[in-house]
């Protein structure tokens, strides 16, 4: 991949290489990357010990039915084991409980208990006043068109994935 990156730390790159919407797609990607960085140093729920552990809980609490360590895996795109590692974290300190699955011998099922509930409320209150200081400027309209788009680019992410894999992604 031929780039360049200016003194700003943009990245530009070599059209002769790629398409237009390649490269537009690329400096998406890098650009995502960049902000998943200032995300993650910039928000730290206090309830937590980290935002890997306020996704992971929050996908137990807000889920229907108990879920498994690979099907959260599978939701947000990480890999089992990096979820396994977060979910030990989390039951070990209190905020969720291993169940056995009736659906699966080996794959149990996580639980959020009432201290993991209040946990995600906690993280949750101050992600909205997060939220509401960093969207100062934007309008709904422009959230709106830049989260169709990234949804759009992950399920073509995870099309290519099954079509690459020959199976679902």
């Amino acid at each position: 991949m031929n780039t360049t990156s200016d003194t700003n730390g943009t990245v530009t790159f070599d059209h002769s290489v790629h398409s237009e919407q390649g490269a537009r797609v690329a400096l998406l990607v890098d650009e995502v990357l960049r902000l998943h960085g200032r995300v993650v140093s910039a928000k730290k729920p206090s309830a937590l010990g980290s935002s890997a552990q306020a996704i992971v809980l929050a996908s137990v609490v807000l889920a229907q039915d108990p879920p498994t360590v690979a099907r959260i895996a599978r939701s947000l795109g990480y890999s089992r084991q990096a979820v396994q590692r977060v979910a030990d974290v989390l039951v070990e300190n209190g905020h969720v409980l291993y169940q056995d699955n009736p659906h699966h011998k080996t794959s149990r099922q996580l639980e959020a208990t009432e201290q993991g509930k209040q946990a995600y409320a906690e993280a949750n209150r101050e992600s909205a006043q997060w939220t509401e200081r960093v969207s100062a400027g934007l309008s709904a309209q422009e959230l709106e068109q830049a989260l169709s788009v990234l949804r759009r680019i992950r399920r073509n992410l995870e099309t290519d994935k099954q079509a690459s894999a020959g199976g679902p992604a």
